[in-house]
């Protein structure tokens, strides 16, 4: 029986593993995809962040729009 319950832990143990590397992966992609958005728009449309901070503001503080 404990036999049993070991192996039953290591499964577990594997799946969750599993599941926190496909997070963190996938997290470390999506921060790189948004760096690499935000280095797009400063360098080839001049967009710099205190324009887009302004944005992220106006939209936040009417949730209605224009």
């Amino acid at each position: 029986m404990e036999l049993l319950i070991v192996l039953g832990a290591i499964v577990v143990a594997i799946l969750v593993f599993g599941w926190v590397f496909k997070l963190i992966r996938n997290t470390l992609q999506m921060a790189l995809f948004i760096g690499f958005v935000l280095l797009v728009l400063y360098f080839v449309l001049g967009v710099g962040p205190g324009s887009l901070w302004e944005q992220l503001q106006n939209w936040l503080s009417d949730p209605a729009g224009p």
